[in-house]
């Protein structure tokens, strides 16, 4: 086990911070867990309370990847700020075009759609919000770089040239939880509500899963935090399948389940 202690804008850019005092972190060892997926990746947890980063592979923690469905927590609170989503109790009409995913075929409320990661209601939202608003939003958010044009308006989270890395994803997570954003806080508390995963008497746990496809290269995330124990811990997992394989069902599975075995290997989880 490693420590160092460093100031946050060296690991998110200035001005990132929540707090000015220099923040604890903390590498660990978790190849273990990924290789029992047949997966490679990074992991990065933030704890609130103690101020503490504790990362596995800390540079690739800051190498940025396409966002994907990640994408939906912004999108979320970008659509209930602009009115793109009129409330939390929206229901996304379905087009009548069948698609591959039998899911989305179908009316979705609000709270279905995010559970699905349903895209096409994720381009709906982003059709109401259009380029110019999207560029004043997503600067303000500080949700990684996001390049937003007219032709990639319903798929620049998806694939282009956006970017985010797992310090920023973090950092994004922590001044949403903080209700520190520029969008009004009843929105960032409605959007944190809408990605409850599980909750137990002792601990919450909230997130989305998300992946990508470029070419023959397959990218994942599982992101969001904890609350346990009076306390919060925030994180962002990033894994693709080794040798360029395609995604598979350790994949599909594999990034919220390693997540998971970290969060009890670091005792903050119970089985």
């Amino acid at each position: 086990m490693r420590f160092s202690a460093l100031f946050l804008f060296l690991l998110v850019g200035l001005g990132a911070s929540l707090s000015a005092s220099a923040q604890v972190l903390n590498e660990r060892d978790f190849k273990k867990y990924f290789d029992s997926y047949g997966l490679r990746g990074s992991f990065l947890l933030y704890d609130q309370k103690a101020n503490r980063f504790t990362a596995y592979d800390m540079a690739r923690c800051n190498q940025g990847f396409s966002p994907g469905a990640t994408f939906d927590i912004p999108n979320t609170l970008i659509g209930l700020e602009t009115g793109a989503i009129p409330s939390a109790r929206h229901t996304f009409r379905w087009d009548q075009v069948k698609r591959e995913n039998e899911a989305w075929n179908q009316d979705l409320t609000l709270p279905q759609a995010l559970r699905q990661s349903c895209l096409p209601c994720m381009q709906q939202v982003a059709q109401e919000i259009g380029v110019q608003r999207y560029q004043q939003q997503l600067f303000k958010l500080k949700f990684g770089q996001m390049v937003v044009t007219p032709e990639a308006l319903h798929t620049f989270w998806m694939g282009g040239v956006s970017r985010i890395s797992q310090f920023q994803m973090v950092n994004f997570l922590r001044h949403l939880y903080a209700e520190k954003l520029p969008p009004a806080p009843r929105n960032q508390a409605l959007t944190k509500e809408l990605f409850l995963l599980k909750t137990t008497p002792q601990w919450k746990l909230y997130g989305t899963t998300a992946w990508t496809q470029r070419a023959k290269l397959t990218n994942g995330w599982f992101v969001g935090w904890l609350e346990q124990g009076g306390n919060v811990y925030l994180f962002a997992l990033n894994a693709e399948p080794k040798d360029g394989k395609p995604a598979d069902e350790k994949f599909m599975t594999g990034r919220q389940a390693i997540a998971e075995q970290i969060l009890q290997d670091l005792a903050l989880l119970a089985n």
